[in-house]
């Protein structure tokens, strides 16, 4: 298919289960317009400027515009050949396209009803916006409202040990209204939410009958981006759009901290004795959903003795969780493992590695060494980079299961040629280019590998010959683990 042809990519990617995304630039173009750069030496550096323009956009065609094609066909094609049993992610709540899903959510206070004792389904679309008797607002000034666009915006100030929490009214399974709703049955396996905030770490939480009856909710603590305001420019916000993902098994069960009495507590604890362990999270029987912010967990926003945040929703959805990956991405060994806040600058696009770095402070110089990137098919440019870790960001908000290897080139060694054995890691580390061999054979391994599902990894090869250190579903099987560990 035609990565700027919609049509043809759902042609071809009909009956298509698994997806490997090697596209790149066009090598031969390249390799004939560096022959240019020695043949004319008198324009060769007018002549450069004009290659790494067309290489940018050539990137931008390929890992942004294409990719974002082939996702959409993907889903597309899914969603009408098997309808919404197969769709990657369903939405729970739109607020911007659906305003009465913002009327569903409200400050919370502490009860499994939001406030709202009446059961009935009016009382639910009735649910008040904004909640003044709450345990939360005892201890913050915190509110619900509506911005411009239309999304709901969670936002206020805490003390340095409070906290704020804004929560859905009480959901209902369809074929029991005394049970919550079930995301266990259609194979979710978490949830995905587009937010703007202001870089603070918040929390996503999930009330179940446990906590009605031992006072546990189940907890998963997230943190959202932000940006540098540009100098000179009208809008000095660090608010900043991201998607967030949040898996079933990474909400970890938490007593609720705060009872209506000391009797409550005592209670709650004695029953939680008795109960044994507290079941595992894995997307069943939810009667609230929401979301919180603790002055603890934010030191860096105190100010005045006060802890400002900032949380506006566009939607949360659920996403299929997949036994194996259905996307395999190849990207750039370049990209950092962790991108921190200001780092990405989306008008020159780059990278930068100084997150307090201006856009305006990136000084681009072009010389001998730049040039001979141009000449060496094998290389990105840092715009290209940019492009593969926008790429990177378009896969993991796709809600399709994915596997990301990041390689640093491509040698020229044949196979068996070479006994140094194949490494994936989580940092780069002593990354070194790779064979196309080496890679077609982690790529097929990664494909069929139940490890490897929500993986970004790199590739890399072992300096030290002849050592092996396990076959690829071993070494798939421990980055894993180190994912889950951190």
């Amino acid at each position: 298919g035609d990565l700027s042809n919609m049509e043809s990519l759902e042609y071809a990617v009909t009956d298509v289960d698994k997806i490997i995304f090697c596209a790149g630039n066009d090598n031969s173009r390249r390799e004939n317009e560096s022959d240019g750069i020695e043949e004319e030496e008198e324009e060769g550096w007018d002549k450069l400027e004009s290659i790494l323009d067309q290489r940018k956009q050539q990137a931008e065609l390929v890992d942004g515009i294409g990719l974002r094609n082939l996702l959409h066909a993907y889903l597309n094609v899914r969603h009408s050949d098997y309808g919404p049993s197969q769709a990657a992610k369903r939405t729970l709540f739109k607020f911007r396209k659906r305003p009465a899903d913002f009327g569903l959510f409200g400050i919370d206070d502490g009860s499994i009803d939001g406030g709202d004792t009446r059961k009935d389904d009016a009382a639910i679309s009735e649910t008040a916006a904004v909640q003044e008797s709450s345990v939360a607002t005892s201890i913050s000034q915190c509110e619900w409202t509506k911005n411009k666009f239309g999304h709901g915006v969670f936002t206020g100030k805490v003390d340095r040990y409070g906290e704020a929490a804004l929560a859905s009214a009480r959901l209902r399974s369809r074929n029991d209204p005394e049970l919550g709703i079930d995301l266990s049955v259609g194979g979710f396996a978490g949830l995905v939410c587009r937010i703007c905030s202001d870089g603070g770490v918040y929390e996503a939480f999930v009330r179940t009958e446990a906590f009605e009856r031992l006072g546990v909710e189940y907890v998963c603590e997230f943190k959202t981006a932000s940006k540098t305001p540009t100098s000179g420019s009208e809008n000095r916000s660090r608010d900043k759009f991201s998607t967030v993902r949040l898996e079933f098994k990474d909400f970890l069960p938490r007593m609720r901290p705060q009872f209506q009495t000391k009797e409550d507590e005592e209670d709650s604890r004695e029953a939680l004795g008795k109960s044994g362990n507290i079941p595992k999270f894995v997307g069943k029987d939810i009667r609230q959903l929401g979301f919180r912010f603790r002055g603890q967990s934010n030191p860096l926003s105190w100010s005045s003795g006060f802890g400002r945040f900032y949380l506006a929703l566009d939607f949360i959805k659920v996403y299929r969780g997949q036994p194996e990956p259905e996307f395999v991405y190849l990207s750039d060994s370049r990209i950092p493992p962790v991108v921190n806040d200001g780092m990405v600058k989306h008008d020159i696009k780059r990278l930068t590695t100084n997150p307090m770095e201006s856009s305006n402070d990136v000084i681009s110089i072009i010389d001998d060494k730049e040039a001979q990137k141009v000449k060496d098919k094998k290389d990105r440019s840092a715009e290209e980079t940019y492009f593969k870790y926008m790429g990177e960001e378009m896969i993991k908000q796709s809600g399709l299961s994915y596997t990301i290897i990041r390689v640093a080139g491509y040698n020229e060694k044949q196979p068996g040629t070479d006994s140094s054995t194949v490494r994936l890691q989580k940092m780069n580390k002593d990354i070194v280019p790779v064979s196309r061999a080496d890679l077609a054979q982690v790529v097929a391994s990664a494909i069929l590998e139940p490890n490897a599902c929500n993986l970004v990894l790199y590739m890399t090869k072992s300096q030290t010959r002849g050592v092996k250190d396990g076959y690829l579903w071993e070494k798939f099987a421990r980055l894993k683990e180190k994912s889950k560990s951190t």
